[in-house]
């Protein structure tokens, strides 16, 4: 058997599960977009693209979308300093390295919807340890009702997903960081280049499957973002609207948060379905324009 044969064969399985439980359910979701349809019931009115154009007229839904670019835009910048940075100090030797290396890995293993209410808990203005630890060293003025300020809240819940992600993006600039040559170091070295030199004109390109593999999920997960601000914030984006992601929009359009009879009357689920759809389409948009370019630069270092 080839090799390329082999390699269809490990692929496989992940593949069916892939298209069994994301591709068909997308497939045949998808048609139903084109009704009105609350989740209940006959499906009978065709409305066609009315809730396509009625998404994208949705100044909520839009709102919403330009929250999740500032998660993204807020990530990138994060993920491509901090995380790279603490890579680079993971990547010495010295007493305590592992240790360090399980507390900054702990937030990835941990349940989304558990840092959620971590952070919950610790921006609280009744229980919460953030504001009495201000107090404590002598910075109270700073103490601050995070969660109910509309110009803090949203960069609350950028917080909660930064120290998350952050965790990942170390790993995977860990892993490349150990994959450089020591040669190519040693050789910059010995042709006078200092450590900012070295690392600039050598690790960096040599780190550029890295950029890619992060920066690819890091807009998966910008976009797709939902648990951590759901459980901060609320099915409406406390306050006032001011963390609403897509996915939480999204699901309390086809889930309102009032459980009941007039609940599921107020249902939409094929605007909810419209709106998925735009999401998924714009995501995978992203996603390949990422690929692509970092892809370029990938060859371009070579």
């Amino acid at each position: 058997m080839s090799s390329g044969r082999k390699l269809v064969w490990f692929l496989l399985p992940a593949l069916l599960l892939y298209v069994g439980f994301l591709i068909v359910p997308m497939a045949g979701s998808a048609p139903l977009a084109l009704f009105d349809w609350s989740g209940a019931g006959p499906i009978r009115h065709f409305v066609g693209l009315d809730n396509f154009s009625a998404a994208l007229r949705d100044a909520t839904f839009r709102s919403a979308a330009l929250h999740n670019v500032w998660l993204f835009v807020a990530l990138f910048v994060f993920t491509n300093t901090v995380s790279l940075g603490l890579a680079n100090l993971l990547d010495r030797k010295y007493r305590l390295r592992e240790v360090y290396r399980a507390i900054i890995f702990l937030p990835y293993v941990l349940s989304t919807i558990a840092i959620g209410f971590i952070w919950q808990l610790i921006l609280s203005p009744n229980i919460g340890i953030l504001n009495p630890a201000l107090k404590a060293v002598g910075l109270g003025a700073l103490q601050h009702e995070w969660l109910a300020d509309p110009h803090t809240a949203l960069w609350v819940v950028v917080a909660a997903f930064a120290w998350q992600w952050n965790a990942l993006g170390t790993v995977v600039f860990l892993a490349g960081l150990q994959s450089v040559p020591k040669e190519l170091r040693e050789a910059a070295v010995t042709d006078g280049a200092g450590g900012r030199q070295v690392f600039r004109h050598v690790t960096v390109p040599a780190l550029a499957p890295a950029f890619t593999t992060v920066n690819v999920l890091l807009v998966i997960v910008a976009f797709r973002a939902f648990e951590i601000a759901y459980v901060i914030s609320g099915p409406d984006g406390a306050p006032a609207g001011g963390t609403l992601l897509m996915g939480v929009d999204i699901y309390r359009t086809a889930f309102p948060p009032n459980a009941g009879v007039a609940s599921a009357s107020s249902a939409s689920m094929s605007y909810a379905m419209a709106q998925g759809l735009l999401l998924s389409i714009t995501l995978g948009i992203l996603a390949f324009g990422m690929l692509a370019f970092f892809n370029r630069r990938e060859r371009n270092d070579r």
